[in-house]
């Protein structure tokens, strides 16, 4: 089975078997659902991170890319030589999935956040934005994506950013250390099987019962859906929240061990 007929088996179980509101028993999970999951609210952080994406994706300049994840071989970032706004349309967090993110950092206020896999910056604007008491640590391999991030964190005055040029293999373990306990952590920046399993596995031992994990594209393909899967039976983990972009990871000690899958 190839990938995209993955994709759009596990869109459709996904489909048939999300929540609606009036399903979810959980008073925790329903908060989310309303406050979180489906809270329209224009922030006008929101702005700034729309004027930033309009910036990169007339940005036509190469840059080096080096990509280590799984989508080496499948997308335009395969190239040696890449554009920055092609990087930016077509690898960077969406607006719907960054604001997401900026709603889930404003919500649990993290004041340590890690995000493996920093790309040009976005998504770490977004929580930057969303904590600005909050310390930011986010590693990327790739330099001249790392040197473009960099430049627009300098360009916005966002301080509370530390960008750590290299790869997970050599960095997460320092960054983690200085972390601990961490608060908030999104993963994504390897969509294999094997290596989301082995950073959960690294950042798991840095959690405290508030920790939120955080990962991206949980069905981008069947290693990404098994890996899923092993990592919600956790007995460490109490709730997990499928919204078949992202999963979402809670440890908190009162609340009942539950798997939700929703629609967002």
């Amino acid at each position: 089975m190839n990938r995209q007929v993955e994709v759009l088996v596990a869109y459709l179980q996904h489909s048939i078997h999300a929540q609606s509101k009036y399903s979810i028993h959980s008073p925790f999970v329903y908060h989310f659902y309303q406050n979180i999951l489906q809270n329209g609210q224009r922030f006008p952080q929101y702005r700034i991170l729309q004027k930033v994406r309009r910036e990169l994706v007339t940005k036509s300049r190469y840059i080096k890319r080096k990509d280590l994840g799984s989508r080496a071989k499948e997308s335009i970032c395969d190239q040696r030589f890449v554009r920055v706004k092609d990087i930016a349309r077509r690898s960077s967090v969406t607006a719907k999935k960054g604001e997401l993110l900026f709603r889930l950092a404003r919500e649990y206020k993290p004041a340590k956040v890690l995000e493996l896999g920093t790309s040009l910056g976005i998504s770490t604007m977004y929580f930057s934005l969303a904590v600005p008491e909050g310390r930011i640590l986010t590693i990327e391999a790739c330099l001249d994506s790392a040197n473009v991030a960099r430049g627009q964190f300098d360009h916005y005055g966002l301080k509370n950013i530390t960008l750590i040029p290299g790869t997970f293999e050599d960095k997460l373990a320092p960054a983690l250390e200085q972390l601990h306990p961490v608060d908030m952590v999104f993963f994504d920046g390897n969509h294999k099987k094997a290596a989301t399993l082995r950073y959960f596995d690294q950042c798991l031992q840095h959690i405290h019962p508030g920790s939120v994990f955080i990962f991206d594209d949980i069905h981008w393909s069947s290693g990404m859906g098994q890996a899923w899967n092993i990592i919600r039976k956790n007995p460490l983990i109490k709730v997990t929240i499928d919204i078949y972009h992202m999963g979402i990871v809670f440890f908190k000690e009162e609340l009942s061990k539950e798997d939700f899958r929703l629609r967002f």
